[in-house]
């Protein structure tokens, strides 16, 4: 078999195995997260099915781009199970061709699929989670508090029953739930302007928001007023501010360096930007450590109860990644490892072992 018609060929089954898997799952993640959404658009006045599957169209990107190594380890496995069920794996190999050779093809539509993935995939992914998160909200009603972070610090805004708040700050403090070179401006119910309040310090104590050495401006009057301490009623605390901030994941990997270098110099907490960052960049390394695994499960000869001990092994195998990568992910978060270390470490876990494995398959 000439060299361009077996790759051809290899390349053919590893789309159709990887596709085909991945058409099943993205059914079935759809389906399942269709039912959690139809649960909420339940519970909520105005909630309907078009509700329910508008969700779960925005968050159907994101949710499947979690399962993409997956669906390579397990499509790649299925692959090579079958051609070397076949014994096309065999005759190849009595042939001449290395296992390397006969893993050329699904590498590069791995290497190629993670690229894909980061540059274009991951963008519309994170708009669309991004844009499900704000319909999510803004069909919950109540208070509704944003946190963006722009070129001159931290921007946050407040919406409830009372009126509205948006505040800009230079920094935060977060030992000491500071914020640092505060402005406010507040609203009452139908958005009129009430006052500004300026402040060096603002304190989050509980529910409210303390202002100190504040000065205050309102609509009409000429002078403004000097307070030593102004105390603003909010629902923002020192534990959900982080939380209120954009998660990482409706963030695109050309969006993170510079928010993480906005969020650094506002003082927020970057760890998790940092990880998210290095996760996706790792990406292609994941993909094709995942073809490496499954050529290891894969290409030993056929015995009886081959089947069953494959199928064991895979779901083992993923796993045991699925668990290091939430190890990994945990220590990066608490500080314990460099977030770069901390994202890199399955990928390079699972191609080490993968290859070690490979290595000892091709000499005997």
């Amino acid at each position: 078999m000439p060299p361009i018609t077996l790759f051809r060929y290899i390349l053919s089954r590893t789309f159709i195995a990887v596709g085909g898997l991945f058409a099943v799952l993205t059914a079935l993640v759809m389906l399942v997260d269709l039912i959690e959404n139809m649960r909420f658009s339940g519970k909520i006045a105005g909630g309907d099915f078009g509700l329910a599957l508008s969700m779960t169209l925005l968050r159907a990107p994101s949710n499947v781009q979690a399962l993409i190594p997956f669906v390579f380890l397990f499509g790649s496995i299925w692959m090579f199970h079958q051609l070397n069920k076949r014994s096309e794996i065999s005759v190849m190999r009595s042939a001449g061709l290395s296992v390397w050779r006969l893993l050329g093809p699904s590498a590069l539509i791995a290497a190629i699929s993670g690229f894909f993935i980061i540059t274009a995939v991951d963008p519309l992914s994170a708009h669309f989670l991004s844009q499900a998160e704000t319909l999510k909200s803004r069909m919950e009603g109540g208070d509704r508090n944003l946190v963006r972070i722009f070129g001159d610090g931290i921007w946050l805004r407040q919406r409830d029953e009372n009126g509205q708040l948006i505040i800009n700050a230079a920094n935060y403090d977060n030992t000491r739930a500071a914020l640092e070179k505060v402005t406010i401006w507040r609203f009452d119910p139908e958005n009129k302007f009430l006052e500004r309040l300026d402040a060096s310090e603002a304190f989050l104590s509980g529910r409210t928001l303390e202002l100190h050495d504040a000065r205050l401006r309102a609509p009409g009057v000429e002078n403004e007023q000097f307070t030593p301490i102004y105390a603003v009623r909010t629902s923002l605390t020192s534990g959900n501010l982080r939380e209120r901030v954009a998660p990482p994941e409706t963030l695109s990997l050309w969006s993170l360096p510079r928010f993480i270098l906005l969020a650094e110099a506002a003082g927020v907490p970057t760890v998790r930007y940092n990880i998210r960052f290095h996760d996706l960049c790792s990406t292609p390394l994941k993909l094709l450590a995942m073809v490496l695994i499954a050529a290891a499960f894969s290409m030993r000869p056929t015995r009886t109860g081959g089947a069953l001990k494959l199928a064991v092994g895979s779901i083992i195998a993923g796993f045991s990644l699925f668990i290091i990568s939430e190890i990994s992910t945990a220590l990066g978060e608490s500080g314990l490892a460099p977030a770069a270390l901390a994202a890199w470490i399955p990928a390079v876990v699972a191609s080490l072992a993968a290859v070690t494995v490979l290595l000892h398959l091709e000499d005997g």
